[in-house]
Order: C-alpha cells, then structure tokens, then sequence
C-alpha cells in the first residue's frame, strides 16, 4: 500500500491539483489549504492537516491554548496544536495547525477519508474560532 500514490490520485481525480512539497502533498478546497503528510516508518498512518489557521503570540497564547484545549477534548480524531515555523525573512512565528490523524487498514477507501477528514478539520476550525471569541468576550 502507498498511501502517498493513492492520495494523489484521489485528489488529482477529483480535481484538486495537488502538487508535492518538502512536506508532502498540498491541494486547496474552498479557500483552505491542506497538507498531506507521509510517514515513511508507518504506511498506514494518515495525517492531513489544516496548516496556520491562527497566529500565536505573547498576548492571545493563554488563550488559544485553552480553546485548542476545548477542542481537542469535543471532536473525536482531529487535534489541534501549536507548530513552530520560520518565515522567508528568517522569522519564527507559531501558528495553531489543525490535524486529522488515523491508521488506515491496508486497503483504504480514500474517498471515504478525506472528504470527512476535510469537514472534520474546516468544523474543528469553526469551534476553535468560536471558542475564542467567547474566551476574548469573557
């Protein structure tokens, strides 16, 4: 099994132009962007993920962690998480990651995956924009 092949299929069938990466395969849907990562010690470990959602900073880092929190403990198979980066400029910045994460059997249905791990991700990014804002209103 290449998990890595049949996702670029899957996504190139469906239209969504993926292309590699240094860190695997990005597509968009709807505006969002999306990573594919593949984990050449595990070939049933799937991990898409929803990179930079929100910017972490000094001020909002209490915060975020507390509706990362909140999130994590409500929607089942997704995780969210703060990812440390550097930007073209040499910048570090921190930014909160959403990721869908399983172990796949050793025939997947792709299209059964991905189009849930989508709508799990974009739902878990509502919640946790959500839950901020009453966080910042309190």
């Amino acid at each position: 099994m290449d998990l890595n092949k049949l996702m670029i299929d899957y996504l190139a069938e469906e239209g969504f132009r993926p292309h590699e990466t240094e860190f695997g395969i990005a597509f968009k849907n709807e505006g969002f962007n999306f990573l594919y990562f593949k984990d050449d010690e595990d070939e049933q470990y799937f991990r898409l993920m929803m990179p930079a959602i929100f910017e972490v900073t000094e001020d909002n880092e209490d915060m975020i962690l507390k509706a990362m929190n909140d999130v994590n403990s409500n929607i089942k198979v997704v995780k969210l998480y703060t990812m440390d980066m550097e930007d073209e400029d040499g910048q570090k910045n921190v930014n909160v990651w959403v990721a869908f994460e399983i172990l796949a059997d050793t025939t997947p249905e792709i299209g059964d995956i991905v189009p849930r791990a989508m709508a799990l991700m974009k739902g878990a990014r509502v919640a946790f924009l959500a839950k901020l804002e009453e966080l910042a209103d309190n």
